[in-house]
């Protein structure tokens, strides 16, 4: 299945999230952020972290495949 990664919505109560998207638009999957200390509960730290998931998720299918079957 080939996935693309978007940025979720921030949420006071559970931060932010990476949701995987497939082909079709669905969301399959979420990377949610377990943070142990509360400087990574920060909502721009969050942003910042799931920007980068995002970005290299999303640079895989340019250089190769997304395709994890």
């Amino acid at each position: 299945m080939k996935l693309k990664a978007e940025v979720g919505h921030w949420s006071s109560v559970v931060g932010n999230s990476v949701h995987l998207i497939a082909p079709d638009g669905r969301m399959v999957g979420q990377i949610a952020f377990l943070c142990h200390d509360d400087t990574l509960r920060n909502r721009e730290v969050q942003a910042n972290l799931a920007s980068v998931i995002c970005d290299a998720i999303n640079a895989r299918d340019k250089e190769k495949s997304n395709d994890l079957s």
